[in-house]
């Protein structure tokens, strides 16, 4: 009975009031509990009788222990109840100059947390995949209504935000493989230039701006030039069959580019990375059971076929008549048959991957509308061949850059592999 009671008693017990709650958490304040006295200002905040001067409260304590998003929004509640306050005001700005800093940094440490283990190179190619189908939906979406327009340019910009993102990891392996600081720098700027412009499309698209497309024109061919210069071996014989197969069935150029010129670009990369892969592939084929064998001759055959395709295709570029173009196409898919497979098939239902979606591009360049802004192609400056020398220097000594910051990664995770290897085996897992 008594025991009821008392429980009807505490049950009935009224809640404190926003003054006594207030009172408290002062209390806590003044002793230095900062934990306590934000679990009893926190529901304060709301409060028309307590809330600004809780939120003054709350935005200190938060601030000193690093919560600035936290800080902010209480420093701004405090600053609606007095917009004329100075220290309002002042509180208010101290909460929220390092915000953006500060968000930028949370925001690169997710992307690169969850691009840890992709290569870069592949995550150029894909992006400008995702720019080129952006550039062909930016064209059209605005012909909608009004409300459907504003979903589609939502939904782009927020796609055009995750383009900016795909330059983190790029920009990262730079800044943590390359020595000679003034070339990572060069390249560390070419690489923010580009991911600004890439925000910036984002923003134009979330505006209804139609300054979008020429920014995501430029932003395909910053995504372009760089998956050129990263593109491995077998990614860049996989682009190469694209490219030459467009140009083949004489599809509408992209951007500006001729496909021709493309498929030329990708052979040389292939060559100029060919040697180094295929030397770090056989080390990993001896210690990688599932690894094929890829031998001296297939390489040396590849080699062959890989020059004789870099001249073709040189031709094919400089003459208004070009040779035969399928003999192309059967050299880049010889030079893929003889390339390493994975065993069990993936090779082979990789290639068909490749194949499928080198389909699925031809369709969608097929059916892309006149959208391309070529003016640039139509007045060139007369010093226009010092620039073109220029620019194959920059990307010269850009595609060296990246080349020693691949190097250094992979011998970082050769040096890892190695040392797990020959770490000691858990006692629960050895053979005893």
């Amino acid at each position: 009975m008594i025991l009821a009671l008392a429980f009807l008693l505490a049950v009935a017990e009224p809640a404190m009031t926003d003054g006594e709650v207030w009172n408290e958490g002062v209390s806590f304040y003044r002793d230095g509990d900062a934990t306590n006295a934000l679990k009893m200002l926190r529901p304060l905040l709301l409060s028309k009788t307590h809330g600004a001067r809780a939120a003054e409260v709350v935005a200190k304590l938060e601030y000193e222990k690093g919560n600035l998003e936290e800080a902010a929004n209480a420093a701004q509640i405090a600053l609606r109840a007095a917009p004329e306050d100075a220290k309002a005001n002042r509180n208010f700005t101290r909460a929220t100059d390092r915000l953006p800093a500060v968000r930028e940094e949370e925001h690169l440490k997710s992307v690169l947390k969850a691009a840890e283990g992709k290569d870069p190179g592949s995550m150029l190619l894909a992006a400008t995949k995702d720019c080129r189908a952006l550039m062909t939906e930016s064209g059209a979406y605005r012909t909608n209504r009004a409300e459907r327009a504003v979903a589609l340019a939502d939904a782009l910009s927020k796609r055009a935000e995750r383009l900016s993102d795909s330059w983190i990891p790029v920009r990262e392996l730079i800044a943590q493989s390359v020595t000679n600081e003034e070339q990572a720098a060069t390249i560390s700027a070419q690489i923010d230039a580009a991911r600004k412009k890439a925000k910036e499309a984002a923003k134009c698209l979330s505006d209804l701006d139609a300054e979008a497309y020429p920014l995501l024109s430029d932003v395909e061919h910053d995504f372009t030039r760089f998956a050129k210069l990263t593109v491995m071996p077998p990614a860049a014989m996989d682009e190469d069959l694209a490219a030459q197969s467009n140009a083949w069935l004489d599809v509408e150029v992209f951007n500006g580019r001729s496909w021709q010129q493309d498929a030329l670009d990708y052979t040389r990369a292939f060559r100029a990375k060919f040697p180094a892969w295929a030397r770090a592939y056989e080390q990993q084929a001896q210690s990688d059971t599932n690894k094929p064998p890829f031998t001296a001759e297939d390489q040396a055959k590849i080699s062959g076929l890989a020059t004789e395709l870099e001249k073709l295709q040189m031709e094919c570029v400089e003459k208004s008549l070009p040779p035969s173009q399928e003999d192309a196409l059967r050299i880049i898919n010889e030079i893929r048959e003889l390339m390493p497979k994975d065993k069990g098939g993936g090779g082979q239902q990789q290639q068909q991957k490749n194949d499928q979606q080198q389909k699925n591009d031809q369709n969608q360049q097929q059916s892309q509308e006149q959208q391309q802004n070529q003016e640039q192609q139509g007045d060139q400056d007369k010093d226009e061949p010092d620039e073109g020398e220029q620019q194959d220097t920059e990307n010269q000594e850009v595609e060296a850059v990246l080349k020693k910051a691949q190097e250094r990664s992979d011998e970082h995770e050769a040096e890892k592999k190695a040392r797990m290897r020959k770490a000691p085996l858990p006692p629960n897992e050895r053979d005893w």
